[in-house]
């Protein structure tokens, strides 16, 4: 089993919703929904939704929501939920690796937020993987948002806070039980050419550390980065 899928498995939905970035779900929420110009009944993926939060929300506001995540527990929670809420016939939830799940051409927009999906893999062709198929599930035209580790901050600490291999950009850290976890760390010109790279064309890059969220210039100092791109 992937080393992450065992962190998360071993965390469980209630303890991972008790943490800090998970916070902010409604505020989160209307960024997306303003940000990639959603509107009503519009379809959404959201790769590595994690125990849904970010979708189930998008279900109560009438979106066509699609959740997917490899993570067990994570996807029996938000299946519950969605039942518990009558939100069943809006929040789809699909027990998947994002490096695997293609759905062509079936969504108007699609999110990849908090690490659920992308940067906690460790190689370049993982996360490439995971943008060429969230690119292949959007139709032409629809907005991607995507939070992702910031690399400039993780390079500013090396060598104090965090065990970075500079060759790799690799970062290393305990896991608790589940052994040692690691993820990949990118700076905003790898990234975009990355999106370029899977058919995604980036038209905005601002600073999207969870609670933070908002149409500003990166800090070199904050957790997340945020790119908002348009699949060709």
């Amino acid at each position: 089993m992937n080393d992450w899928k065992r962190f998360f498995e071993a965390l469980g939905p209630e303890r991972y919703l008790t943490e800090v970035f998970t916070q902010h779900t409604l505020a989160e929420v209307d960024f997306v929904i303003d940000a990639c110009g959603l509107t009503p009944g519009a379809r959404v993926l959201d790769m590595g939704c994690g125990p849904g939060r970010h979708s189930l929300e998008l279900a109560r506001r009438g979106f066509q929501v699609t959740g997917v995540d490899f993570t067990e527990k994570f996807i029996q929670f938000a299946q519950e939920a969605a039942a518990r809420e009558g939100l069943s016939e809006r929040a789809e939830f699909v027990l998947a690796d994002a490096r695997d799940f293609v759905r062509p051409l079936a969504f108007d927009a699609a999110v990849c937020l908090c690490e659920g999906a992308f940067a906690l893999l460790q190689t370049d062709e993982d996360n490439v993987r995971v943008l060429r198929h969230i690119a292949a599930c959007l139709k032409p035209g629809a907005a991607f948002l995507l939070t992702t580790l910031n690399g400039y901050r993780t390079i500013r600490r090396a060598g104090k806070e965090t065990a970075l291999d500079p060759l790799s950009m690799v970062e290393t850290w305990p896991g608790d039980d589940s052994g040692m976890l690691q993820g990949r760390h990118y700076i905003v010109p790898e990234l975009v050419k990355m999106h370029e790279g899977a058919g995604l064309s980036v038209e905005h890059v601002w600073g999207g550390t969870a609670g933070s969220w908002a149409r500003r210039p990166l800090d070199w100092d904050e957790i997340e980065v945020m790119f908002l791109s348009r699949k060709g």
